[in-house]
């Protein structure tokens, strides 16, 4: 038996007693510290920032200070509630929110959460994806009565599709697909973190591809609905195949089971 029928059959036979109590949480507002400080370098090498974008680095470089921005934004819309539209507004620019269309945005996140949750990191990253992508299209991922599904898993390589049954790490993506909306998102693993989370979420469909943006708003990739290849950048372009999601969360359970009984010794 080959390498990767092997690992084929083992992650079939793992997928029975793994996937119904899989080891990986999701978290919708994760962001790897490499991921996070790319984006934060992106954003300060701008030399004329939107506000958008100013918000967007502050938020990342100082993210204790954007807390208490919002949670003092927060105080101004819910206990001034009665004062004039003007007033709110003074008040608002004085935290560093300027603009009337991210007025609007901070009252449409305050109304999506529960008046008693805190403002958190996790919310900050929340605010911030409803900031930085037009027409709401990471909204579906906070509503409570949305459901994911897994459509399909993709393994992925610069220039070629990996040779074993799985690539590297950074090449592993799966497919999940919202209900009632049916819109997708694109998701990795962590295995030290036991967690996955959303790098992408469609935002146009064609004949020819799907086009997809990232939690801040950057164009992500086009996945070529012909042949599986994603164009991620001007000059790179990886080559993705199909693998059962099924086999796919079998194997980063085996995964994470490895880095915890290493952990262990």
């Amino acid at each position: 038996m080959n390498k990767r029928l092997f690992f084929l059959a083992l992650c079939l036979f793992l997928s029975a007693n793994s996937i119904a109590d899989g080891l990986y949480r999701s978290v919708v507002t994760y962001v790897p510290a490499g991921s996070r400080q790319a984006e934060l370098d992106r954003l300060l090498a701008i030399e004329t920032p939107s506000e958008q974008q100013y918000l967007t680095s502050i938020a990342l470089q100082k993210p204790q200070i954007f807390e208490r921005q919002l949670k003092r934004a927060r105080e101004i819309l819910t206990a001034d509630s009665d004062a004039e539209a003007g007033q709110i507004e003074s008040r608002l620019r004085a935290e560093g929110f300027y603009s009337k269309d991210i007025h609007k945005i901070l009252r449409e996140f305050y109304a999506s959460i529960h008046p008693d949750d805190e403002i958190t990191s996790l919310r900050v990253i929340e605010f911030l994806m409803r900031l930085n992508v037009e027409a709401g299209h990471w909204n579906y991922l906070f509503s409570e009565s949305q459901t994911l599904d897994d459509y399909s898993a993709l393994e992925c390589g610069l220039g070629v599709a990996p040779s074993e049954l799985l690539g590297p790490v950074e090449h592993q993506y799966l497919v999940k697909v919202a209900h009632p909306n049916m819109q997708l998102s694109l998701w990795r693993f962590d295995p030290k973190e036991a967690l996955t989370y959303p790098v992408a979420t469609l935002v146009e469909t064609t004949v020819d591809y799907y086009r997809f943006v990232d939690r801040f708003g950057n164009e992500f990739g086009l996945l070529s609905r012909d042949d599986l290849t994603m164009q991620i950048s001007d000059s790179e372009q990886l080559q993705c195949q199909k693998v059962d999601s099924v086999v796919m969360r079998a194997y980063q359970d085996h995964r994470r089971e490895i880095i915890l009984s290493e952990k262990q010794l």
